[in-house]
């Protein structure tokens, strides 16, 4: 349940609406607090002036407000919409899950709701209220407040759909859900050795529903499975996409299965229709990958875009490497395991990163940078599996190098750093060798 809540949660906070409601609902306690909040006699700085003139005044102030706001969305949608067009339509949650535009959004929209709510009350005010007097003041601070805050608004969107600008607010997002997936410290020290499957043959685990898993509630899992006295491997992990009644993973031992069970197991996966970046590594990385080929794309062509997200992405991978991996095994009380999970690994998140950039960027400049970010990584390995997954990588953009770069003076500098990575990963590299002593 505390999964599913956190993704229902996320979908909401990364939706336009949010802050600009609670500031509405804000502007109407506001109105509702000016009739109490009279000053008698009305200090120096409080609007002089009638009621009739107040109302005039605060009728004017709402029409240009009205003006304001409306172009305010006007200039977002202008910019939502050259977001999709030239950066991709899966983007755009980034750009409406801003905080500083909601609050901006939500300061105009405030503004108009307390604008018509203080005119309102004005015109129905009763002999011997004076409360106009600070109405048309607060009503004056607004709006001039929203005058200069359009301003921060365009600067602001200016800003956002900057690729540089963008490419560092997913970095933040990336890494945001780095500190939330992947302890600094692992606890269970053997973790790795108690994670085997029963011998036994399991019962099938299906899933009634599909689509992309959200969140997957572990603990509740693990409550389930002692409940059930079972051990529930699970086949997928967060991002990954189920149909339904497919084959989702193994229930031991298989007499334990109920139908009840299966809908305890359901009730603890939260699937939609679209991959959310809660529990998924993969989610922010590619984002950034896709960044980076539409800027590879002949239209656009456009590669220090490419060379920015490398940038990005090496920095997150050699925080993965600083890092345990994700957690897997679930104990009961007893230290009995009852869940095993799939996890995303390290092999997958640097084939996210790099595979279809390399794929996509058969040109010197993106692969010399690659190459040198993957130099980089091995300076930091810890474990076999980093090594094992680096050298791969080195020798897969080495090879794309050595077939699509037909100048030496081009192809010289990749060998050159290829042969660094190979050398920090122990690796001999005599078909570089020779190359090289051709200089």
């Amino acid at each position: 349940m505390l999964a599913r809540l956190d993704a229902m949660w996320e979908q909401i906070v990364s939706g336009l609406w949010l802050i600009p409601t609670l500031m509405a609902f804000g502007a109407v306690g506001l109105a509702w607090l000016t009739p109490n909040l009279t000053l008698d006699p009305p200090t120096w700085w409080l609007s002089s002036g009638d009621r009739e003139s107040v109302s005039q005044f605060i009728s004017s102030l709402l029409m240009s407000m009205i003006t304001l706001a409306t172009l305010a969305i006007s200039i977002t949608m202008i910019v939502l919409t050259l977001a999709a067009e030239h950066m991709g339509p899966r983007l755009i949650r980034n750009f409406m899950a801003d905080k500083r535009s909601q609050l901006m959004l939500g300061f105009f929209l405030a503004t108009v709701i307390y604008l018509i709510l203080a005119l309102r009350a004005v015109q129905n005010a009763g002999e011997g209220e004076r409360f106009h007097h600070l109405a048309a003041t607060i009503s004056m601070l607004l709006s001039i407040g929203s005058v200069f805050l359009l301003l921060l608004f365009v600067h602001h969107l200016s800003r956002s759909i900057v690729t540089d600008t963008l490419i560092q607010r997913i970095g933040r997002n990336l890494y945001l859900t780095l500190e939330e997936a992947l302890p600094a410290e692992r606890d269970e020290e053997t973790q790795e050795q108690e994670a085997r499957l029963p011998e036994e043959e399991g019962a099938m685990l299906r899933l009634a529903k599909g689509g992309y898993v959200q969140a997957i509630d572990f603990e509740q899992l693990k409550q389930r499975a002692t409940e059930a006295d079972v051990l529930l491997y699970l086949e997928f992990h967060p991002g990954q996409f189920l149909l339904p009644q497919g084959d989702h993973g193994r229930i031991f031992p298989a007499c334990r299965s109920t139908d009840r069970l299966l809908e305890q197991i359901q009730d603890c996966v939260t699937l939609g229709g679209q991959r959310t970046p809660h529990q998924d590594l993969e989610f922010a990385v590619r984002q950034l990958v896709e960044l980076a080929l539409r800027g590879l794309s002949p239209a656009i062509n456009d590669p220090f875009t490419a060379i920015a997200v490398i940038d990005h992405l090496s920095l997150f991978l050699a925080e993965v490497m600083r890092r345990e991996p994700p957690r897997f095994l679930w104990h009961d009380d007893a230290g009995k395991p009852r869940v095993i999970a799939n996890r995303t690994t390290f092999r997958g998140l640097v084939d996210a990163a790099f595979n279809q950039i390399r794929q996509a960027g058969q040109r010197p400049d993106i692969l010399i940078h690659m190459m040198e970010a993957l130099t980089h990584l091995t300076e930091q390995i810890r474990k076999p599996e980093h090594r094992d997954v680096l050298r791969d990588h080195v020798e897969l953009v080495l090879g794309n190098g050595q077939r699509s770069i037909g100048d030496s003076y081009d192809l010289e500098p990749l060998m050159l750093r290829a042969e660094e990575a190979l050398r920090h990963l122990e690796v001999p590299s005599p078909a570089i060798s020779p190359l090289l002593k051709q200089r």
